[in-house]
């Protein structure tokens, strides 16, 4: 039998392990996806998805009840992964222009465009371009607010997200001339 949500996350802030793995449980798929947005492999995933649960099981006191716990989920998630990304390599948006992927694009020309796919050509962007497009073009975030939170101007959000999508355009572009 599954406890309501709020009291599981009762028992979560006491430090129950059970609560906290059948928290866990429930919510590790869904938050995981967002972490491969963010990431360049499934290991880097990982990683992320433990710092974002350490975060979760940290503050789960400031999450009031107000609005979905799936939304502050995602919202803490998503900070966690832009955490990771700063203290793995500072966010550096002015050379990434220069660190495109090679012309094989390690997605086999024969394989279906899916999904799968996608992430994958994203997951190949220079962290700036993907940090960029992850947050406007799938979290839907203003200019500005990523502009704030990355604490670079507004202009080289658009930049970095107007070359994302080039990026991936040449990529997509690529695949489908390797399948005529």
């Amino acid at each position: 039998m599954e406890l309501p949500l709020k009291a599981l996350l009762v028992s979560c802030q006491r430090g129950d392990a059970n609560a906290q793995f059948r928290l866990f449980e429930r919510y590790n798929k869904t938050l995981f996806l967002i972490c491969l947005r963010y990431a360049k492999d499934r290991p880097e995933a990982q990683d992320i998805l433990q710092e974002a649960f350490l975060t979760i099981f940290k503050d789960l006191g400031q999450y009031k009840g107000d609005g979905a716990f799936e939304g502050w989920l995602h919202k803490v998630t998503v900070r966690t992964a832009l955490q990771h990304l700063r203290r793995k390599n500072p966010l550096r948006f002015a050379e990434d222009y220069n660190q495109l992927p090679p012309q094989a694009f390690g997605t086999a020309p024969d394989s279906d465009l899916n999904g799968e796919a996608i992430l994958h050509l994203v997951q190949q962007l220079p962290d700036g371009y993907r940090t960029v497009f992850n947050m406007h073009g799938i979290e839907a975030w203003s200019y500005t607010e990523i502009a704030a939170e990355l604490g670079i101007t507004e202009s080289s959000v658009r930049s970095q997200y107007t070359r994302a999508c080039k990026q991936l355009r040449l990529m997509v572009d690529k695949l489908f001339t390797c399948l005529i």
